[in-house]
């Protein structure tokens, strides 16, 4: 046996496999010849079972792994209660085990493992110089334990056991480092579960001292030596060694750390390289494959949102989809993969909702909110997600009118590819999704909206989306059926999200029931509003004009939600959310930005200089008769301190003579039938003279616009289910149109309180003739027209009349 050892330890050097066979050979021999009370049995027993285990991790030939536990069990049985190396040969029999349990997945094995282990530290006396190492091996097989079960008693005893490690452990020993490690991996797995912050700062207290060196130069000291010794160690791993995947697993984290680093393109792509080797010698029975899959997923995950190359996401999505697919894989491992693998989802349906029919993505956006903050990514990226995957032909559309002069002076050639191209994008909705459209398409089309797209084109960032709100908050409450949530962005703060919502929202009845929308009102302040404005410290004020403006944005249900009108209407008139702001809507934080820089480029202006358009239809083809409007617009002229004069009002205009006169006002008034299309909602608008729609009528942008009121039926009401995350109505179509305040309504009213409500509305707007107006006294005219309505003594407990009133703009 003496010779057999001698061999091993030459393997071990050199690693020849001949030595190891020859060694096994004598070694075998040697157990032949040598009786079972020969004190040496056991040792040499043992020193077989080493030899075994060895040949497997080089060849992975899973008999040699067999015959190795078979040994070993044989060297405990035989070894007396009372023997002193009892523990080291109980210690070697759990981590054989533990090879064969991470090869097949069987939880037998781990069982055993931790048993044995167990026994191995029992039965080893304090001040043992082993002790310390079965302690840290007990702990590593409770944690595996933890990650395939999840139980929390595991967790808790890892972390017990290892802490005694550490403790038994002096500091100049050379395993103290490695134990420690152990110890910071297991607080870190803690601190995942718990969130507890106590247990993050003990894990990284234990990683610094395991490292030895605390600035970041000496970090990257580390990271440098760890990727020298990564690759020595991969140089002299044979091609068939069995631990040649972990090594190169090893090294490719360590250079995808160093590029997070450095940045440096060729860190990732060695990195991908080497994952991708780790996958191809790892066999698809390997308990590890799953998380090298994931590993090699999340860094061609890292490539793609470098290099935008829809390759890298496509095989990023296959690998971490297969990843999830290996049974043999814990469940940590395979959920880590699922989480992923959605990750990767979203980003690739997001970037290909514009290429497609984004009425077969609705709720893509506000789901993928929900799994931004369900996984813990924050609210700034569940921001992101949900901007950039909602109202996308809106966007489109804006960006079309948006000001192009930076965009021509630093691409010029691009921005006239640009502009011919807004011809076509400017047509229907059926018209952008249209199939044949799309194959009718060059390459070089498709080419020249793709550079467009990186210098133009892009979704807002978490910190733009913070500038939006210099002159209030602005409130996302997003809807799925994962999830309710409300997420604030304030100006001098980063984004917060709660789960605030009621998580029984549904969407309210309008069938004439005040009562029971009363009830809704009253449920909808407590359930959301209330919570989020006690959050923010706006309580209520004695005057209107006091109060702070916050601006709207709902998903999903929560799109037609009155947020504005919230509250207790019965005994507690203060109890509402218009006694504590001023409440505005936006589409999206892109329309909101959008009305706010056209805001940057006109004033307001005094009323004799304002051209206003009064456009009244009391008779309609088609549709009911609307007495009402007649006397509307002469309560809304003379509230603007004008008189009747030839054309004011136009009565019963048709499409092409109001685009005129809409070139040439800042201010419109609509008082007439809307209609909001349930099919194609570039077909909802309000209906004048001229039957249906000219789709031939060029969509002009309204250069001088700057309010419009629509006193028609359900004018921010979306009724295509399947275009939910567009926000596409009659209000945001004159928003694209140019106007930066629109006044609508998110269902019918009458013709009493739409005549009410006008008036007051410019009778505020117009109280002081000579003065120049801010955008906060549009929303603040509508904001106390709403209210005096509201609590009249005809309409206090009559919510339906009042409560679709809404504002949307800068």
């Amino acid at each position: 046996m003496h010779y057999a050892v001698l061999k091993i330890k030459l393997f071990q050097r050199w690693g020849r496999i001949e030595d190891l066979e020859e060694a096994i050979e004598k070694g075998k021999h040697a157990m032949a010849e040598t009786r079972e009370e020969h004190k040496a049995y056991t040792e040499r027993l043992n020193n077989l079972g080493i030899m075994l285990e060895s040949r497997y991790m080089r060849t992975g030939n899973m008999e040699d792994l067999e015959e190795a536990i078979r040994v070993a069990r044989q060297t405990v049985d035989v070894t007396p209660k009372d023997h002193p190396d009892l523990a080291a040969w109980l210690n070697n029999l759990g981590s054989k085990l533990v090879r064969r349990y991470e090869r097949t997945g069987k939880m037998g094995d781990l069982e055993e493992a931790i048993r044995v282990a167990r026994q191995a530290v029992d039965v080893t006396p304090e001040g043992y110089p082993h002790l310390a190492g079965f302690l840290n091996n007990l702990g590593i097989k409770l944690r595996s334990r933890y990650e395939r079960m999840g139980k929390m008693e595991d967790l808790e005893e890892a972390i017990r056991v290892v802490r005694q490690a550490v403790d038994a452990t002096p500091e100049d020993h050379p395993d103290l480092a490695a134990l420690l490690n152990t110890l910071g991996n297991i607080l870190g797995s803690r601190y995942e579960r718990t969130e507890k912050i106590e247990d993050l700062e003990e894990a990284i207290r234990v990683a610094r001292r395991a490292i030895g060196r605390l600035n970041n130069l000496g970090n990257k000291l580390d990271l440098e030596e760890a990727i020298r010794v990564a690759r020595r160690a991969i140089g002299v791993t044979p091609e068939d060694h069995p631990d040649l995947a972990g090594r190169l697993n090893n090294l490719g984290i360590q250079l995808e750390s160093r590029y997070e680093h450095t940045e440096k393109m060729e860190d990732l792509e060695e990195a991908i390289r080497v994952a991708r080797q780790a996958v191809d010698v790892t066999p698809e029975d390997h308990l590890d494959l799953a998380g090298f899959l994931n590993n090699l997923g999340i860094k061609l995950g890292s490539r793609y949102e470098r290099m935008g190359n829809m390759e890298d996401l496509e095989e990023a999505i296959r690998v971490t989809h297969y990843a999830w697919k290996c049974e043999n894989a814990t469940p940590f491992i395979r959920i880590r993969a699922s989480t992923q693998a959605i990750r990767l989802l979203q980003m690739k349906a997001i970037s290909m909702l514009p290429y497609y029919v984004v009425s077969h993505f609705s709720g893509l956006a506000t789901t993928a909110c929900s799994l931004a903050l369900q996984t813990g990514k924050g609210p700034e990226a569940a921001l992101e997600v949900l901007e950039q995957g909602r109202g996308v032909i809106l966007s489109i559309l804006m960006d079309d009118r948006s000001d192009t002069s930076e965009l021509k002076a630093a691409y010029p050639l691009l921005c006239a590819q640009y502009e011919s191209l807004c011809l076509e994008v400017n047509k229907s909705t059926k018209d952008i999704m249209d199939d044949r459209i799309r194959r009718s398409a060059s390459a070089s089309r498709r080419e020249a909206i793709a550079k467009l797209e990186q210098c133009f084109h892009k979704g807002l960032t978490a910190k733009q989306m913070q500038s939006c709100s210099a002159e209030g908050s602005v409130i996302v409450v997003n809807v799925t059926d994962l999830r309710s949530d409300a997420i604030i962005v304030t100006a001098d703060a980063s984004s917060k999200a709660q789960d605030w919502v009621n998580q029984d929202l549904t969407a309210p009845l309008k069938n004439g029931n005040n009562k029971a929308y009363c009830q809704f009102l009253l449920w909808l302040w407590h359930g959301c509003v209330r919570p989020v404005l006690d959050e923010l410290q706006l309580y209520a004020q004695p005057s209107a004009d006091n109060l702070p403006r916050v601006w709207w944005i709902g998903t999903g249900i929560a799109s037609s939600f009155p947020f504005h009108s919230a509250g207790d209407i019965s005994n507690r008139p203060k109890e509402s959310t218009c006694y504590r702001i001023i409440s505005s809507y936006t589409p999206t934080f892109k329309a909101l930005r959008y009305a706010q820089d056209r805001a940057r480029t006109t004033t307001l202006s005094r009323r004799d200089s304002w051209k206003p358009v009064v456009v009244t239809m009391p008779k309609t083809p088609s549709a009911g008769d609307l007495p009402g409007t007649t006397a509307e617009s002469s309560e809304v002229i003379a509230a603007m301190g004008l008189s009747l004069s030839k054309g004011l009002p136009m009565e019963h205009p048709n499409v092409a003579s109001t685009l005129v006169q809409l070139q040439k006002c800042n201010i419109a008034h609509f008082a007439c039938h809307g209609v909001s299309d349930p099919d194609d909602p570039s077909r909802s608008g309000l209906i004048l003279q001229t039957v249906g729609t000219d789709t031939e009528e060029p969509r002009q942008d309204i250069l001088s616009a700057e309010i419009a009121y629509l006193s028609a039926c359900s004018t921010a009401q979306n009724r295509v289910v399947r275009l939910s995350d567009e926000v596409l109505h009659v209000v945001s179509g004159f928003q694209i149109a140019g106007f930066r305040h629109v006044v609508g309504c998110l269902w019918p009213s009458d013709d009493s309180v739409c005549i009410d409500v006008a008036k007051l509305f410019y009778s505020e707007l117009f109280r002081n003739g000579t003065a120049r107006y801010n955008d906060r006294a549009v929303a603040l005219a509508l904001h106390k027209a709403v209210v005096k309505v509201r609590e009249s003594d005809n309409y206090c407990k009559r919510p339906l009349r009042w409560a679709q009133y809404v504002h949307f703009g800068a």
